[in-house]
């Protein structure tokens, strides 16, 4: 069978393709700048996001900040009301039920895969980040405590070695009220302490360890969002039955 062939190239379709080629380059940095942003929470649920300041933000004109917040609400992280404005997309506790176990489906896989490939200076890099993490709560320090924890499932997640797999956790991710967390007494201490036999498992390169670990890690954090949630609808519900009619 005769190979393809096709015609040359003109140069200004070479010009249109380059072009067009560097456009999407652009619009793939602005959305992986702005997706960062909302899973380190940075950008938090129902947060209004003006399309001049982002343009200004990300160095962009209007057109492809458009685009980009075009592929973010495909992906669920954002919302579009018409005649209002985009905003960050809420989280529900009903999301985080349903997404607890697929989270822990796909996360102990990627720890699996870690647990085989993760190496000396990576290892170091996360015992920063635990300590980091429980200093910035001692210190009460909320923006941090976010930051280092979404840092420390991030470098698993990247270093499972799929991209693909990466993608689909860090697309769940903003769909977990992992902010709650953090309004539920005792849970970051006890989430400092499941990051660290995450970690130690990881040491030993032990992956059913650390599979075990992650998944204890996320099953706990969705059931304690669940009972948080449900005990503050049951409060406000007695609060309401007590005023008269």
């Amino acid at each position: 069978m005769e190979p393809s062939r096709f015609p040359e190239i003109e140069p200004s379709d070479r010009q249109a393709r380059d072009k067009a080629r560097e456009e999407s380059t652009k619009l793939a940095r602005g959305a992986r700048v702005l997706r960062a942003a909302i899973l380190r929470g940075d950008l938090k649920p129902g947060q209004k996001l003006k399309q001049q300041d982002l343009a200004e933000w990300l160095g962009m004109s209007a057109t492809p900040v458009r685009e980009v917040l075009r592929i973010l609400e495909a992906e669920g992280l954002l919302e579009h009301i018409p005649n209002v404005g985009v905003f960050v997309a809420e989280v529900s506790p009903r999301d985080t039920k349903e997404i607890t176990p697929i989270r822990v489906a796909l996360e102990t896989l990627a720890v699996r895969m870690y647990a085989q490939r993760v190496n000396e200076t990576e290892l170091a890099a996360l015992e920063q980040m635990v300590e980091e993490m429980a200093q910035a709560w001692r210190e009460m320090d909320l923006v941090r405590v976010r930051r280092t924890n979404f840092q420390f499932h991030s470098t698993i997640y990247s270093g499972s070695g799929s991209e693909t797999l990466r993608g689909l956790i860090e697309r769940l991710w903003p769909r977990f009220a992992t902010d709650l967390l953090w309004m539920i007494p005792g849970r970051a201490e006890e989430s400092i302490e499941q990051h660290r036999a995450i970690l130690s498992a990881l040491r030993e390169h032990d992956a059913d360890r650390a599979a075990k670990a992650m998944a204890d890690h996320i099953t706990t954090a969705g059931a304690q969002i669940a009972g948080f949630v449900e005990r503050q609808s049951s409060e406000a519900g007695r609060g309401l039955a007590g005023i008269p009619e």
